[in-house]
Parts: structure tokens; C-alpha cells; sequence
């Protein structure tokens, strides 16, 4: 090992009172050397008789030697006295790790300590340490005295730190890189036999000022699972120029599927280092494709639909896994009543299905079996799978028939809000094998509750024929002019029903006029008779909309030719919603004793109905004085009687 010495110096002169400093020295080593620190000493007026610091450093990076001879057990004691230092005395201890506790005092009373240089305390520099690296020797004032015994304070000793600097040594290269040797480079994912992209870059650099170094090779080999290494530049050998750097551009090319992990190594003439490894990880993808375990199972009956199947391929996610290409599912060896009518080519990306398939021919019984097989491009493994489908055709399955046939339409029609007449379906079962099962309705529904469906009969043996009676029936009840649609779905145990179920559409017509008045078209509305310049009550003409959806405008002109007639809203013109009722509200102000009447005329598209026109009428009546009777009369003249008697009394009195 090259060694360097770190050298501590202790010198004193007289420059002032108590200007005391104490100076380590910056010095310079190569990494790994040894080197030796020195602490000069300049004294004031006032000499410096004994002083105790503390010096710290980086214990990662510097290891204070053990003065074998003076201080076997404590590293960093100052060591090499030179012989006109004899006088001085030196302690130290380890504090704690990275720090020195140092005295130097002079042994004598009344004495000074010597003005030259006290020793040294060697620091071996860690190696791999960079060119460059700047580490710290730094000193804490703890105590000092001058010859009379006086203490001086921190800010009466001054203190100058120093360092140890790493170099390169003339005339030699070093290596450095970035990432640094022993750092992990992760590739990233490819589909296997396909290179990684982007490439990933190693930064080697030249740390030396005046030496160059080649990179002579760049390559490497896999631990676990397989790849290769492609360098895309430079061009090997390839020179690192002092102060330079040149950027190594690599890719993996997975050649397994998962995680192929090795080391890429760079090799070089460098001083400090010749190979340069580097972990890496590249991640390998290829198609994870599952094929159901099967078998597929599909059943009929004879002359019945064609069954069918999906057999779903999945690509599921693992992590490794990359797009299936080109899948296809094949029908190979088996029986030819089995066919596939969904074999791709498709493409199953990652956590993607596909859904491929099978029928089976149901026009002859019996007992069929074939395998279906599955391909797709993979650069791992076979890429290869089968499942087998297997189908019985049986000829005892209960067949559902219907008159009218399912699809066809059941007409209803009735007045509003009154039940319709039936209609309905005439079952059998048209398995004609007389040992074939019977055919059940489990249930028979409506999509409205407008429609009523009634069961007659849910049982039917194969091979009897229909009978021309209906065995379910429907009716209905519109609540409202116009027509309201459903649908009729029967279930039955026959395997090939339809997934809904047998449907038959429904239609419901509630018949009558969409709109109606009161009083009726071509009546007349009595707002009745009083005395000429006073006002009728309120008197109403109505028109109600019995339609099940859809408005109705109305739109109404009043002849008035006395003009005695008032009416709200002016002008008579609204939009009734279904189900909905408007009125139109007269009054009658007649100005003489006399009969008026005003003629109403109001149009509309409603279906079903004649001219809307009315009449409104009113009268002028003669104001009634009333009279007394005869009795009346007497009772009068009494009480007039009296009234004079008392007012005589009054006036003689």
C-alpha cells in the first residue's frame, strides 16, 4: 500500500497578546493511503503553556493509526516527537467514534511549549474513495493556559481547521461510473426474443487529469433464466479520455419468460479498476393463455335447435404476461356433428377473453364427442391447448308448439275501462315419440298488469296432438281510449325454449272517444236570469281527455253579438293532457229584461268526435216591488193609530 503522511505541526511566535491559533494542515493522499496531519502553532506575547482539543473526522472515510509505542490501546495520539520536543507531554483519548480528545502541555512549570513542530497523528484514507473527496479534520476549543497559569477562552485560541483531499496520482487513470458498480440496472419488460427499449445508458468517466484508460469490453451472463446483451454503442475499444466520459448504451433481449436476472460487466485498462459489475433484471413476457379444463357438455333433441356453446379463452395477468396473437380453436379429431363456428384468428390481450364457439348437429339421436384444439403465437412453450366437447341428442325432450305460433300477435279490443273478450293459445307437445316426456308450463306472465292471463291447462304428454281449445288465455281492461302494447312470455321444461322464454306480443285497444264534454257537443250552458246589469255566476263547459297517452289541444271561438258574455281564459285555448280535464268558465252581465245567448265553436284533432259547439245563455229579468196584503194593511193603520194618540198626549200634556 502507497503510503501518505497527514503531519501535525506545532510552531509558536510572538505576534500580539494572547493571539493564540492553532492551524491543521490541508494535506493530499491517493485512496487507499496513509497520511499524517500537522498542527502549527503561533504564540502572542503571552506563550502558550498547554492546550486540549478536540479533533473530529469522518471515520468512513479517515482511521487514525495507534501510536504503538506511546499510547498501544488509543488511536490518533500524536506520535514522531521530534527531539527538541522532549519536553512536551501528550494524552489522548476516543471520545466517541470520528473524534480525538488531544493535551499537549509542557512539563515543566513556568515553561512555554517548544515553537517547533510536536508530531503528527496518520490517518489511513478509506480506498475506493473518489478523486475529489474533500474530508475533514476540525477542531472544538475545550481548554488552554499560558506560562503564568492564566486559562484562556475559546475566542483566545484560535482555530484553523484542515482536510485530506483524494487525488489521483500523476500518470495514473481512474475509473469511475454512473451508475456505480454494484447498482442494480432493470432493463424493464420485453416479449421474449425482442430487445428492451429504451436502452438503458452507464456513464463511465475518467477521473484523472492526465491519463486516459480504454473500455476494452462490455458483456455479461445470466444467473436465473436466459437473455443476451446488446450493446448499441460505442464501438469497443473504446477510449475514456482524461477528464472525460463516455456513456455505454445496452439492451436486454429476455429469452425467458419472468424475471432473468444476471451481471453486466465492463472491462477496462484503468488503474483502479479493470472489471465493473453490475446486477441487472430483464423481464421476459409471453401469452399466458388457459383453455377451460372441459369437457363441454351440450344436449338436444331430435329435430330441435342446433345447441351451442362458448368455450372462453382467457390471457390472464401474472405479470409476465404479453398478448396472445393469432389464437384460433380448430375442431380436430371426433365426431363431425360437432363443428366450431367461432375459431378466430383474434388476438387475447393481457387480463383479456374470447369466446369461441362449438354446435352441435341435432337432426339425428345419439351420442356425440370431439376435440376442439387451440393455437396462438408464443415464443415460450408450445402455444398449444385442447378441450373436449361432448353432445347427446335425445329424442324424448318435451317439444312446445303453440296455435297461433310464438311471435304472433294476440288483438284485443273493448270499450274503455271494461274487460275484453278472451284470446288465447292452444298448447300441445309436438315430441311425436310416445315415450317422450311431457311438456310443462311453469308460468305464463304479461309485461303490463293491463293484461290478465289465466292458466287452463300447464300439462301436455308427447304425441297428442292439438285439441282447438285454448289452454291459456288473456284478456284485458284498458283504462282509456287507445291502444296499450305488451308482451305474453311462457316457460316451459322444453330445452331448446328460447332464454326469455315463448313470447307472443299483446295489443289492447280501449275503444270510445278520446275526448268528451260537458254538457255535450251541441248543448247549451245556462248561466241562468238576473236583473239587468248585474252578473251571472260562474258557469262551466268542460272537455276531458279519456285517451290512455297522448294530449289533445283545444282551441275555441265565442260569438257574442250582444256582448253581455265573459269567459276565462280569453282567448279558449289549452292543451289537456291524457287522462286530463280543462273548463272554460262563462259569465253573463245581460243589460236589459231580455234573452242572450252566445255561440261557442271549438276545434280539436281528437279522434272520435263530432263538432265541438255549444250555446251559453242568459237573461234580463224586471225588478219586483214587493206588496202587502190586506192584513198588512190594518196592522199599518193600528200601529199608525197609535203613534198619533201618544204624540197628542205629548203636546196638551
Amino acid at each position: 500500500m502507497k503510503k501518505f503522511m497527514l503531519a501535525l505541526c506545532l510552531a509558536g511566535c510572538a505576534i500580539g497578546a494572547q493571539a493564540q491559533t492553532l492551524t491543521i494542515s490541508d494535506e493530499t493522499a491517493g485512496s487507499p493511503d496513509t497520511q499524517a496531519v500537522s498542527i502549527n502553532y503561533t504564540a502572542g506575547a503571552t506563550d502558550l503553556a498547554s492546550f486540549s482539543v478536540r479533533i473530529d473526522y469522518d471515520p468512513a472515510q479517515l482511521t487514525p493509526q495507534t501510536d504503538a509505542a506511546a499510547n498501544p490501546n488509543v488511536n490518533g495520539c500524536v506520535a514522531d516527537l521530534p527531539a527538541s520536543h522532549t519536553g512536551a507531554f501528550t494524552a489522548c483519548n476516543n471520545p466517541s467514534a470520528g473524534a480525538i480528545a488531544l493535551t499537549v502541555t509542557d512539563q515543566f512549570s513556568g515553561t512555554v511549549l517548544p515553537t517547533t513542530s510536536v508530531g503528527s497523528i496518520t490517518f489511513d484514507v478509506a480506498p475506493g474513495l473518489a478523486p475529489g473527496t474533500v474530508s475533514p479534520v476540525e477542531m472544538t476549543f475545550l481548554s488552554a493556559t499560558t506560562d503564568t497559569g492564566a486559562a484562556l477562552t475559546a475566542g483566545d485560541l484560535a482555530l484553523n481547521d484542515g482536510s485530506i483531499t483524494v487525488n489521483v496520482p500523476p500518470g495514473q487513470s481512474f475509473f469511475s461510473s454512473n451508475p456505480v458498480p454494484g447498482t442494480t440496472i432493470d432493463f424493464g419488460s420485453a416479449v421474449v426474443g425482442n430487445p428492451t427499449s429504451p436502452d438503458e445508458t452507464v456513464t463511465v468517466n475518467n477521473l484523472s487529469t492526465d491519463t486516459a484508460f480504454d473500455i476494452t469490453a462490455a458483456a455479461g451472463n445470466f444467473a436465473v433464466g436466459s437473455g443476451s446483451y446488446s450493446l448499441t454503442s460505442p464501438a469497443l475499444p473504446a477510449t475514456v479520455a482524461a477528464s472525460g466520459s463516455v456513456d455505454v448504451d445496452v439492451n436486454c433481449t429476455p429469452l425467458g419468460r419472468g424475471n432473468n436476472t444476471g451481471t453486466f460487466t465492463i472491462t477496462t485498462d484503468a488503474d483502479n479498476v479493470t472489471t465493473a459489475d453490475y446486477p441487472t433484471i430483464c423481464t421476459g413476457l409471453s401469452p399466458n393463455v388457459q383453455v377451460p379444463a372441459g369437457p363441454v357438455a351440450l344436449s338436444s333433441t331430435v329435430a330441435g335447435a342446433d345447441p351451442t356453446a362458448n368455450i372462453t379463452v382467457t390471457n390472464p395477468q401474472d405479470g409476465f404476461t404479453s398478448t396472445a396473437n393469432g389464437v384460433t380453436a380448430t375442431a380436430g379429431a371426433g365426431d363431425t356433428e360437432i363443428t366450431v363456428t367461432t375459431g378466430g384468428p383474434t388476438n387475447i390481450a393481457p387480463d383479456g377473453s374470447f369466446n369461441f364457439a362449438v354446435s352441435c348437429d341435432s337432426s339425428a339421436e345419439g351420442n356425440f364427442s370431439r376435440t376442439i384444439d387451440f393455437a396462438w403465437t408464443d415464443p415460450v412453450g408450445p402455444g398449444t391447448d385442447s378441450i373436449q366437447v361432448d353432445c347427446t341428442v335425445s329424442d324424448t325432450a318435451p317439444i312446445y308448439n303453440s296455435d297461433p305460433v310464438p311471435g304472433s300477435l294476440l288483438s284485443l279490443a273493448t270499450a274503455a275501462n271494461t274487460q275484453s273478450a278472451p284470446d288465447g293459445l292452444d298448447i300441445n307437445n309436438a315430441n311425436t315419440n310416445p315415450a317422450g316426456n311431457d311438456l310443462t308450463i311453469s308460468s305464463a306472465t304479461a309485461s303490463d298488469p293491463v293484461f290478465t292471463v289465466n292458466v287452463i291447462n300447464s300439462s301436455f304428454p308427447a304425441n297428442v296432438g292439438p285439441d282447438g281449445t285454448d289452454d291459456i288465455e288473456v284478456t284485458c281492461t284498458p283504462p282509456g281510449v287507445g291502444t296499450i302494447n305488451g308482451t305474453l312470455t311462457v316457460q316451459t321444461n322444453d330445452p331448446n325454449q328460447p332464454g326469455g322464454g315463448f313470447t307472443y306480443p299483446l295489443s289492447c285497444e280501449g275503444t270510445g272517444d278520446a275526448l268528451t264534454t260537458s254538457p255535450a257537443a251541441g248543448g247549451t250552458l245556462n248561466l241562468g236570469t238576473v236583473p239587468p246589469g248585474t252578473t251571472t255566476g260562474e258557469g262551466l263547459i268542460s272537455f276531458t281527455n279519456n285517451q290512455i297517452d297522448g294530449s289533445i289541444n283545444v282551441d275555441c271561438s265565442v260569438t257574442d253579438t250582444a256582448g253581455v258574455f265573459s269567459f276565462t281564459p280569453d282567448p279558449i285555448q289549452f292543451t289537456i293532457p291524457a287522462g286530463g280535464t280543462e273548463s272554460a268558465a262563462f259569465q253573463c252581465t245581460p243589460t236589459d229584461v231580455s234573452s242572450f245567448t252566445a255561440d261557442v265553436s271549438c276545434t280539436t284533432p281528437a279522434r272520435g268526435t263530432t263538432a265541438l259547439d255549444f250555446t251559453v245563455a242568459c237573461a234580463g229579468r224586471p225588478l219586483v216591488i214587493p206588496t202587502m196584503s190586506r192584513w198588512g194593511l190594518v196592522v199599518m193603520s193600528l200601529v199608525l193609530l197609535l203613534v198619533a194618540g201618544v204624540a197628542g198626549r205629548r203636546m196638551m200634556a
